[in-house]
Parts: C-alpha cells; structure tokens; sequence
C-alpha cells in the first residue's frame, strides 16, 4: 500500500466514528475510558472531560496516553481500526458548572489495521499529515 492509500485509510477510520477507547497509566497500570473526541488534519484529537475523573488525573500526572479508534461493524468487507500513541496537553477549562476541561492529544504514533487489504498493521508516517 503507498503512502495516499494508507492516508486515506486512516481519515476513513477516524471519520467513521467519534468514540475512541483512551488508556491513560497511574502506579496501579492502565486505566481505559470510552470518550467522544474531534480531530483536526493532524490527527491531533480533542475531548473534554472533568478534573476528578480518574483519566483526566492520570493524564495531569503522566501526559503519556494510547487509544483505539475502532467501530463496529467495520466497512464492508473488513474490520478498519487505528491505534495511536501520544500525549495529553491540557487545554482550557470551560466555564460552566459542570466543570469541563478540554486536552488535546498529540500523536507520537499512528497504527493502521486495514483487514481489506492485509492481515498486518502499518504505520502511517505523520510527516505526511497536514
């Protein structure tokens, strides 16, 4: 697969669902939260969240972070997913009374699985985004 292709790939994946699986790490080991996120042509992606939550916490103490993109069912004929790792940057807090903060995620990797096209996994070079 080029390079296009693979880009292509990934912006099908990440604009098939806005749900991704965040795995942040404390001293107990990984914690995973299913959060709603937007993306920008970077693959940088935003969610908001609040301060007590146990993700959020984690990340104001260890910035490092994963997440799955994955939705069910996949395209036709295959299951299409990302994997990406990265960290967390705290952005703004939101003024209202629930407390919400935004953080945006700065991708350090980018895995693609495309079942379609092969059973291994590639890995999208981010020079290559916007």
């Amino acid at each position: 697969m080029t390079g296009t292709d693979l880009n292509v790939r990934v912006k099908e994946a990440i604009e098939r669902t806005d749900i991704m699986a965040l795995s942040t790490i404390d001293e107990s080991g990984s914690w995973v939260c299913p959060l709603q996120f937007s993306h920008n042509d970077r693959l940088e992606l935003t969610f908001m969240s609040m301060l007590e939550t146990r993700h959020v916490q984690n990340i104001l103490k260890d910035p490092r972070v994963s997440v799955a993109i994955y939705q069910v069912p996949g395209p036709s004929g295959g299951n299409l997913a990302l994997q990406i790792s990265g960290r967390a940057i705290h952005l703004t807090k939101h003024d209202s009374e629930n407390n919400w903060h935004s953080f945006r995620i700065i991708p350090d990797e980018v895995w693609c699985f495309d079942s379609r096209i092969s059973t291994q996994r590639e890995q999208l070079d981010l020079t290559t985004c916007n």
